[in-house]
């Protein structure tokens, strides 16, 4: 009997062995698979033990870094469904494109699972971009966002900075922002700030 219970141990442990050496890398290429489908590069971390909480998505880090990435607008109510289960998140995106956005960094940290998420950005766009692309389908909400950004039309090519600077947390994988904010020309907007997280984070 004894024997048999060793033998059984014995090969559990295998099997956890061969699960920390497998899991990550499988889970790594299917984010990466995601944020490179439409062009760039990008290099994902994922760190966890047992290895078969990534299975569930948890673990104890999340880390992204890349450039070039063409990324579609996704709209998603929860966005951080996808975060909220690792217990350090490090995000670091630059020169890429999500939808009409020119974005040219994308950085969203959460150093330990109780504190909020930090996002700081620097992207631009124009007019026409947004036009373009719809302000519905962008789900931009009336008011002086949109009515600036329909102000600008006849100067569709002038580029718009758009500024992001903020401590957001998690309310079930809904944003909600702390402190901080960002502007658009100048305007402060929020739904562009979930928009373009959204983006990216559907991604991960």
């Amino acid at each position: 009997m004894a024997r048999w219970l060793l033998i059984a141990a014995l090969v559990l442990l295998a099997l956890a062995g061969v699960s920390q050496l497998v899991i990550p890398p499988v889970a790594e290429h299917r984010i990466d698979d995601r944020l490179t489908d439409g062009g760039g590069t990008a290099d994902v971390s994922l760190q966890a033990f047992p290895a078969a909480r990534l299975l569930f998505g948890e673990g104890s880090r999340l880390s992204v870094t890349g450039s070039g990435l063409a990324l579609g607008v996704q709209q998603q109510s929860n966005v951080f469904d996808k975060l909220d289960g690792f217990d350090r998140v490090d995000v670091n995106l630059t020169k890429f494109h999500a939808g009409p956005f020119a974005i040219a960094n994308f950085d969203l940290e959460r150093p330990a699972p109780s504190a909020p998420y930090h996002l700081v950005s620097s992207s631009r766009t124009t007019p026409g971009d947004l036009a373009q692309y719809g302000a519905a389908r962008l789900g931009l909400p009336g008011g002086p966002l949109l009515r600036f950004f329909t102000d600008q039309a006849l100067g569709s090519n002038r580029q718009i900075p758009i500024e992001l600077d903020m401590e957001l947390r998690s309310d079930g994988g809904r944003v909600v922002v702390l402190s901080g904010g960002g502007t658009v020309a100048g305007y402060p907007t929020g739904p562009l700030a979930e928009l373009i997280t959204s983006t990216i984070a559907v991604r991960l």
